[in-house]
């Protein structure tokens, strides 16, 4: 076994080679059930599943391995065959009986697909009833995972499948608010068609609209203007009239208190998830909290920790870097970046960069040298 814990089947089956593995299970023995220790989905089915290799996953599945199986994160086969988009995988394991919406940390295996613009696969599992208005995390439908993933087509098949497009969570902005606040215009034109209503406001009171004009985007006021209720505090209902208004109200100072409420609120909320091991909410609550005071050092350091449970080493480094410029003497802040190192390199096997995570964890443990967390740490990252 290799320090990840993988034996010769686990490279065969990652890598398609179906008759290495044929070999293997039939001549030397090697168990199809086997498990690789230190990879979050080791299983030969989740490699063979994440890979796209069909014929391998059809021999396994063939040897009576689980076709459901789920990892440490509640992540299926099927979950990773719909997130890298590999049609006959997904068709192969669909066969097989599994259940089509599995749901691991991070949603379905619709939210997944859709997230990733695999619109074929969307379409797949559509057919074999995957439920379009399924929602994770309090917040995401798999139609609002599409729009965060830019997936026009994803979102055109959703909406023909029953997705509302009117959903909106108790914690999370409206479908509609998020496509406006990435600049997404033909996903706007295309909500509009489909009947989404522009007047829905925000927890804040913003509508739409009224985001578009913040931000700039000329074109979406226009768009959104004819279907927009006009605002009573906007006396010039038109486009020039909007902006002109918005960039004034921008400006206008907000109280303070209910500032330090928000941000009270949302790092609560985000608390709240954290707990119940809803990272991605957990993630959305801090950034919200980050939006009105992103200075705050603890508030990226949590996020940080979030994206480390969540396997997203990059992202986990982003927010320990900034955690480390604005407390460069806190000692958690050189943990989350060792951590974010080690967890991409250990895991997912992208990075290996174990140099820089042993040097972020000893620029930890000068700050802390009590911490057995870090000194456990640190040795796990030597030894790989």
């Amino acid at each position: 076994e290799d320090a990840l814990g993988r034996n010769a089947l686990h490279l065969a089956a990652g890598k398609g080679h179906l008759e290495v593995c044929r070999f293997l299970v039939e001549e030397s023995g090697l168990d199809v059930n086997s498990t690789a220790s230190g990879i979050v989905g080791g299983t030969l089915v989740h490699l063979a599943a994440v890979g796209g290799h069909e014929r391998v996953l059809e021999y396994l599945l063939d040897r009576d391995v689980d076709p459901g199986v789920p990892d440490a994160n509640g992540s299926t086969p099927l979950h990773h065959a719909a997130e890298q988009g590999h049609c006959e995988a997904v068709r192969l394991l669909l066969s097989k009986g599994v259940d089509v919406d599995p749901v691991n940390h991070l949603g379905t295996s619709l939210h997944l697909a859709a997230a990733k613009d695999r619109d074929q696969v969307v379409k797949i599992l559509l057919e074999h009833g995957a439920d379009p208005n399924k929602v994770v995390n309090h917040v995401y439908s798999p139609l609002m995972m599409a729009c965060c993933g830019h997936s026009l087509k994803c979102m055109q098949l959703l909406v023909q499948a029953g997705a509302g497009v009117n959903f909106i969570s108790p914690s999370g902005p409206s479908i509609l608010m998020e496509a406006v606040d990435n600049g997404l215009t033909d996903i706007v034109k295309f909500l509009l068609e489909a009947g989404v209503d522009p007047n829905i406001a925000d927890e804040g009171g913003k509508i739409p609209i009224m985001s578009a004009a913040v931000q700039g985007h000329r074109e979406l006021v226009e768009i959104l203007l004819p279907k927009t209720r006009p605002i009573p505090y906007v006396p010039d209902w038109s486009v020039d009239g909007i902006i002109r208004s918005m960039k004034y109200l921008r400006f206008v100072v907000q109280d303070a208190g209910l500032v330090g409420k928000r941000i009270a609120d949302a790092k609560s909320r985000g608390k709240e998830a954290f707990a119940k091991g809803e990272y991605f909410a957990a993630i959305y609550f801090y950034g919200l909290a980050l939006d009105k005071d992103p200075r705050d050092a603890t508030l990226l350091a949590n996020r940080s920790l979030c994206h480390l449970r969540l396997g997203k080493g990059d992202q986990a480094l982003l927010d320990a870097r900034k955690c480390k410029m604005m407390s460069p003497h806190w000692s958690k802040a050189w943990y989350r970046e060792g951590k974010a190192w080690y967890r991409e390199g250990a895991a997912l096997s992208l990075l290996k960069d174990y140099k820089g995570a042993a040097d972020a964890f000893l620029q930890a443990l000068k700050l802390d040298p009590a911490s057995d967390e870090i000194k456990k740490a640190l040795r796990e990252t030597i030894d790989a």
